[in-house]
């Protein structure tokens, strides 16, 4: 999966995957064939070298206005970022794989803490006996696990935070804890997604060093990969994306538009400009 995660290499695939469709559109109009190979050859060139530039310039940007994390991680926003926001398309596939991995369990939690509540009204004793906790403490704290799974993401962010802020939120994470809230916590991941990790392991141990037919990309590393939480979404992410979609697509026309001036001043003449020339010619013979 080396040329997948490099850059530069991702950066011109992308530039051929808008070149090329900009540069066939020629064909059947009355551009000569080594024009048309022309410009599609600077079409991929400009959606490469400025769709390059657009990225890293859009990067800084949204760096810039907002460094931070996005608010609603669920946002249509967040999974432009997500999807197109990180250095490489794959990268990109790789974390929006993650992230709905992420809101699967997320939803399989909440499903589980509803039942497990209903089994905790409906008959205490019989909780206790089976799961091991106290129902008083699992009511208590049930609908803390949601928050604190969401809350997780934001940890991503300490380094932005004051030493006297980090201290507050352990403070306030051991004091859960030590309420039973960790008790409970690990009773729903338990009952809920405990299977959907050990599944993806084994997964990624029985397709190791396997690879997808006709690329470098390593089954087993793709799997083992969607283990790890997805990344918060930040505004550099955002501005990624509008700077790689921008870029590309403006490179592919200036490209386009250059090389096409370019076949002018060689002398490549279009089929129309030869019928043109011939009936100049006829019409001097004429005369």
């Amino acid at each position: 999966m080396q040329l997948q995660q490099n850059e530069t290499f991702n950066e011109f695939q992308e530039g051929l995957l808008i070149g090329v469709p900009a540069g066939l559109s020629l064909i059947g109009t009355d551009v000569s064939l080594p024009q048309v190979v022309l410009q599609t050859a600077g079409a991929v060139a400009g959606g490469f070298g400025i769709g390059l530039l657009g990225k890293h310039i859009g990067a800084a940007l949204g760096k810039r206005i907002n460094p931070n994390v996005l608010k609603d991680q669920d946002s249509i926003i967040a999974g432009f970022g997500r999807g197109l926001g990180q250095k490489t398309i794959a990268k990109g596939a790789q974390e929006t794989l993650r992230f709905g991995k992420a809101q699967i369990k997320q939803e399989l939690k909440n499903q589980t803490s509803s039942q497990l509540l209903n089994e905790a009204l409906q008959n205490p004793q019989a909780f206790a006996g089976k799961y091991g906790v106290d129902p008083e403490i699992f009511k208590k704290h049930h609908s803390s696990v949601k928050a604190a799974g969401q809350g997780r993401a934001a940890l991503e962010t300490l380094g932005n935070l004051s030493p006297e802020q980090r201290q507050q939120m352990g403070a306030t994470a051991q004091n859960l804890m030590d309420q039973g809230f960790n008790q409970v916590e690990n009773l729903i991941n338990a009952q809920a997604a405990a299977n959907m990790d050990s599944n993806i392991a084994r997964m990624a141990a029985l397709n190791k060093n396997k690879t997808v037919p006709g690329t470098d990309i390593n089954i087993g590393n793709a799997f083992e990969s969607l283990l790890n939480d997805s990344k918060p979404i930040t505004g550099e992410h955002v501005g990624r994306a509008v700077g790689r979609f921008i870029g590309d697509e403006v490179g592919a026309v200036t490209g386009l538009g250059l090389t096409g001036m370019l076949a002018s001043s060689l002398g490549m003449e279009t089929e129309k400009d030869k019928k043109i020339k011939k009936l100049e010619s006829q019409l001097n013979t004429a005369y």
